[in-house]
């Protein structure tokens, strides 16, 4: 506020300014102790940079009240000049310009360094500014301040808002660890309380460096491993009763082999293939044993590992005999193949008009007497059909008949 205010209008203006300005100011300073963030970090004891940040916001806020003091004193100084006459003369407007836009706040004295003032010199300055100098001054304390709280305030309640949950979660995680018998959360607690601990003492450093993020990642890793392990739990008993169930199947692929085997034996000579045995379940019926014998000792990780393990084997031994069944059935489907076609051949030969071909009809009977023959040579008698075959081949071509 420059110059004299040289009249009535300007002085009544500019004093109801001042007047709203230093009820906006208390308004503003009551806000700011009230503010959340003040409350967290006065009653919180308090290191690191939150410490530091704090310490300076409230020596700012301490300076602030004092200021507003002083502002105040002025405007109702101000007031007092203003209400001596109802048309103020020019003692009271000069007093009154000096008190709105004169230097009429002085600020603390600072001590002058030796180096910087002469022999005679003062040894302190002091400095005098304005009401509206100080009302910037205090605006700009003023955001300063409530930036740090709200900042304080913002950063307790996301923390808090992030470590509540994962409590909840550490929690239900901590149980099912129970559950299943494993889990280590020994490590993963202590990194969540020094987190905790730094969130209530220096929440300005917990949010620029942020634990949380790996903590949850390292409860999210024990939580899909105890989660596996409970499945693995949940589904012990049906696979163990599957596994009976596919011991079960393979015995009764074992019986079929050497029941076929026996009958193989007689209709088949020299079949080449290995005497079946019921080796595969008993292996199968072994390991199984001891899986359940380990049920209260082994850890269901272990356990899984095993169970998985002898499912694999337990299907690669039960495909292993039903191919070995299969192989052994093939040597009578072979055989009768073989009598199929030798009758198929028998009756082209009769259409073909060789009936009575005595070359042909010794082949036949040579192929007949080797497939109904028990035990049946296989590779004789598919010899002697193929002589046969060939026989009635030639008979065509000499004769040109299509």
């Amino acid at each position: 506020m420059d110059g004299i205010l040289s009249s009535r209008e300007e002085i009544d203006r500019a004093l109801a300014q001042v007047e709203a300005d230093s009820e906006r100011i208390a308004a503003s300073l009551v806000e700011m102790d009230a503010h959340p963030g003040h409350r967290l970090l006065r009653d919180t004891a308090l290191a690191g940079l939150t410490a530091k940040r704090w310490t300076e916001a409230s020596a700012a806020m301490t300076t602030l009240w004092e200021q507003y003091t002083t502002y105040r004193d002025l405007v109702a100084r101000a007031r007092e000049v203003r209400s001596r006459r109802s048309r103020p003369g020019d003692e009271e407007i000069e007093e009154l310009t000096h008190i709105l836009g004169g230097p009429v706040v002085e600020l603390d004295s600072e001590a002058i360094p030796i180096e910087r003032r002469g022999l005679t010199g003062a040894a302190q300055v002091t400095e005098r500014i304005t009401m509206a100098e100080l009302l910037g001054r205090m605006r700009q304390a003023f955001d300063t301040v409530t930036a740090v709280l709200a900042a304080a305030e913002s950063a307790w309640s996301a923390a808090i808002g992030r470590l509540d949950p994962i409590d909840r979660r550490v929690h239900a995680v901590s149980v099912l660890a129970e559950s299943v018998g494993e889990g280590d959360f020994a490590n993963l607690r202590r990194d969540l309380e020094k987190a905790r601990e730094l969130v209530l003492t220096d929440v300005l450093t917990a949010q620029a460096t942020d634990a949380l993020p790996e903590i949850e990642r390292r409860l999210t890793e024990l939580e899909t491993r105890l989660t596996e392990l409970a499945r693995i739990r949940d589904e012990f008993s049906s696979r163990l009763a599957a596994l009976d169930s596919v011991v079960s199947d393979v015995e009764a692929a074992e019986a079929m082999a050497r029941q076929t085997y026996t009958a193989v034996l007689d209709k088949i000579a020299s079949p080449g293939l290995p005497t079946p045995t019921d080796q595969g379940s008993a292996a199968i019926h072994g390991r199984l044993q001891r899986l359940r014998a380990r049920t209260d000792t082994a850890g269901w990780a272990t356990l899984g590992r095993e169970t998985d393990e002898l499912d694999r084997f337990a299907m690669t031994t039960l495909d292993s005999v039903r191919t070995s069944v299969r192989a052994i059935t093939g040597l009578l489907d072979r055989r009768a193949e073989l009598r199929g076609r030798l009758e198929a051949y028998q009756v082209k030969a009769a259409r073909l008009g060789h009936a009575e071909d005595a070359e042909l009809s010794g082949l036949h009977d040579e192929a007949h007497e080797i497939l109904f023959t028990a035990p049946c040579d296989l590779p004789a008698a598919t010899r002697a059909l193929n002589r046969y075959r060939q026989a009635i081949q030639d008979r065509t071509r000499e004769e040109g008949t299509p």
